[in-house]
């Protein structure tokens, strides 16, 4: 198979939600290599505040079935495609299998007057207008070719909308024809339920413990400058909520730096906050004890934590 790679994916059990949806993993099988949803295309789409024109950007929902739509639509086939009604077609299976809370999956089903072979070509020299391609593959059994699948991903995402794909798998049709199954997937930011954003001023201290992914060198440095911890109080209420969606874990070698962050109340009657980044990307949250929804991304908060750990003698003056 063409394209990019991932390991294989998998779905995040209980309250850690993991943020990330898989796009061009290799999955190999007795009967198929397939081109699925992968992290790799999500890091290489850069997430905007701009929405696309004429497509509601929210963090719900209907933002994400719109802007799904909105994808489907720009899909460029040869001349003589006509879109068909509906109806699932042996061969051509979704991408996305799973039940997943926070994704949508608009689908459409076209005939379209080219060999699969030549549809393939085709596809990955017309990307839908601000959409890249990002993987390419074929399905097959011990006959041969039995499908081909090419993805694509925007340049750019509205706001509100964690990641998306249009992915085409396509097989042969009769006299030479192809039929083509699309699928406009699209993740949202749901909201960030009890991982509340709070007030610089309730906070005196941020205490930056780092290690080893192995729990060795253990140390903590606590940054009390009213600026620098209101930095990092406004770096936590930008995090996201976590969508639930598949994912990819890369293992940490056992001396892989790790951090937390405890934001340390200024008074009684306030609750703690504690961050622990993960490798999934999703963020672990505790507000006084209690766990609550994971955030995201952990990259925004481990890079946060390294600045701290590196300057807090300067910021604790």
């Amino acid at each position: 198979m063409n394209g990019s790679g991932a390991a294989a994916p998998r779905r995040h059990p209980g309250l850690k939600l993991p943020a990330s949806l898989v796009a061009g993993t290799l999955l190999t099988a007795t009967m198929l290599t397939a081109t699925m949803l992968t992290a790799t295309m999500l890091t290489a789409t850069a997430l905007t505040a701009t929405g696309a024109a004429g497509v509601a950007a929210a963090d719900s929902r209907l933002g994400a079935t719109a802007y799904a739509r909105h994808l489907l639509a720009r899909l460029q086939l040869p001349a003589g495609s006509r879109r068909m009604r509906w109806k699932q077609v042996a061969g051509l299976w979704p991408s996305l299998e799973a039940i997943l809370t926070d994704v949508v999956d608009k689908r459409a089903l076209f005939h379209v007057p080219e060999r699969m072979t030549a549809l393939s070509t085709y596809l990955q020299a017309h990307a839908p207008a601000g959409m890249t391609v990002t993987s390419w593959g074929s399905y097959s059994n011990r006959n041969g070719i039995t499908a081909e699948t090419v993805t694509f991903s925007p340049r750019h995402l509205p706001a509100g909308i964690f990641s998306a794909i249009l992915v085409t798998t396509f097989k042969p049709a009769r006299h030479g024809a192809s039929l083509l199954r699309a699928d406009a997937q699209v993740a949202w930011f749901p909201p960030r339920g009890g991982a509340v954003r709070i007030r610089a001023s309730d906070y005196k201290a941020v205490a930056v413990t780092r290690s080893r992914a192995s729990g060795h060198d253990r140390h903590t440095k606590v940054v009390t400058g009213a600026r620098q911890v209101a930095r990092l109080v406004a770096m936590y209420n930008r995090l996201h909520g976590a969508p639930d969606v598949v994912t990819t874990c890369p293992e940490l070698g056992p001396n892989t730096i790790v951090y937390m962050l405890s934001f340390r109340p200024a008074q009684a009657g306030t609750a703690a906050v504690v961050l622990s980044p993960t490798n999934c990307q999703d963020v672990g949250v505790t507000i006084g004890g209690k766990p609550e929804p994971g955030l995201y991304p952990a990259s925004t908060v481990n890079a946060a934590a390294s600045r701290a750990w590196r300057l807090t003698a300067d910021w604790n003056g």
